[in-house]
């Protein structure tokens, strides 16, 4: 990526569903069942999993890929305090924030047409997009702001990272006993795998009860993204169409069967991503609002708030500090350590560095 310059004056996810038995029977040692049985009543109907669901254009097959027709995705600001504040934990008490993983992002399928281009371009224009927001910022804010706005399309891969890896790891697995592993609630959304387990663990199922109870386990999950649980926080910036492209990638992580079909793409913008990776991400750890950091902050212990990010730091800082983290800094002057997040590229940083200028975070 070339010089994005400087600036002008700068987590939870789908955990493993908690059982809420009701009087639902348990399958022995069939773990993941006990957990997709232990969900009956969790019932959440497509027009409760958006964050927007409803306005969707049509969609269409590509290759193998189901793509959503592509609308203007609305992003918010983001608001109120961290994650790790609301549960009264501080960075050294918890592996929340901290999972993302030492490799850098995997290739992805995703599509983005450049700013001014009317068929398809590269994966790296977003890199493109991120450049014309930053010479535009120098002359004409109005045109920069929408230039934020061109849309593309994202792939399931990269919404996991965005709003998943930091908390859950590059594979799922979280850092058991506090943060969940994802692959058996995820397992038990397949009515196959459930019939399969079922049949080894020598109590045969019929195949209606199989699918019944896989599409309770997957009810219970799209609650969970929606409403958060009691370490979770609730992921309510997501729309139907993102999740529904999420859970095709947690499938995948998970191994359980699917089509090409099963893939999506959704409507994306650079702002949007910069919402993904701050409100996914950042605000694990750090306040919409508040202090700065600095020097005296650091020693203080004082976790900047995302709003003194494009007040107080040049995006190349910034940049500079998600790839490779601050721990040594942060150690030195007594304040909590900043993991490195090398799985977030350069563009995705710039992304998330112009949405919090562009959108204002909220007290």
């Amino acid at each position: 990526m070339k010089n994005l310059g400087h600036g002008t004056d700068g987590l939870g996810r789908p955990g493993q569903v908690e059982p809420r038995g009701d009087g639902v029977m348990a399958f022995g040692a069939v773990a993941f069942l006990v957990i997709a049985a232990t969900m009956v009543g969790v019932l959440v109907s497509a027009a409760d999993r958006e964050g927007g669901a409803g306005g969707l254009g049509p969609t269409r097959t590509v290759a193998g890929t189901r793509e959503v027709a592509a609308t203007s995705p609305v992003v918010t600001p983001v608001e109120g305090p961290s994650w790790l504040r609301h549960l009264g934990l501080t960075v050294s008490e918890t592996r929340m924030g901290q999972m993302g993983g030492t490799e850098p992002p995997p290739a992805t399928g995703r599509r983005e047409p450049g700013p001014e281009a009317s068929g398809r371009g590269t994966p790296s224009a977003l890199r493109a997009i991120m450049d014309r927001v930053l010479s535009l910022l120098r002359s004409d804010r109005r045109a920069a702001s929408a230039t934020l706005g061109t849309t593309f399309m994202l792939a399931g891969a990269d919404l996991y990272r965005l709003n998943c890896q930091s908390c859950h790891g590059p594979d799922g697995a979280g850092a058991p006993p506090e943060i969940k592993s994802l692959i058996d609630p995820v397992r038990a959304t397949s009515a196959g795998m459930i019939e399969q387990r079922m049949q080894d663990a020598g109590h045969p199922i019929r195949e209606v009860m199989a699918r019944q109870l896989a599409a309770q386990a997957k009810a219970a999950i799209y609650d969970r993204l929606r409403n958060g649980g009691q370490k979770m926080p609730p992921f309510r910036h997501l729309r139907g169409d993102e999740v529904d492209a999420l859970m095709g990638y947690l499938q995948v992580l998970a191994g359980v069967p699917s089509s090409p079909g099963d893939s999506s793409l959704v409507p994306q913008s650079a702002a949007r991503v910069g919402e993904h990776v701050v409100k996914g991400t950042c605000h694990i750890c750090h306040d919409a609002t508040g202090p700065g950091g600095g020097h005296m902050g650091m020693m203080r212990g004082t976790i900047p708030s995302l709003a003194s990010f494009p007040r107080e730091l040049s995006l190349s800082s910034v940049q500079r500090q998600v790839q490779y983290g601050s721990s040594n800094m942060m150690s030195m002057m007594g304040g909590p350590a900043m993991p490195a997040m090398p799985f977030l590229t350069e563009e995705e940083t710039a992304a998330a560095y112009f949405y919090l200028e562009t959108y204002p975070p909220r007290p």
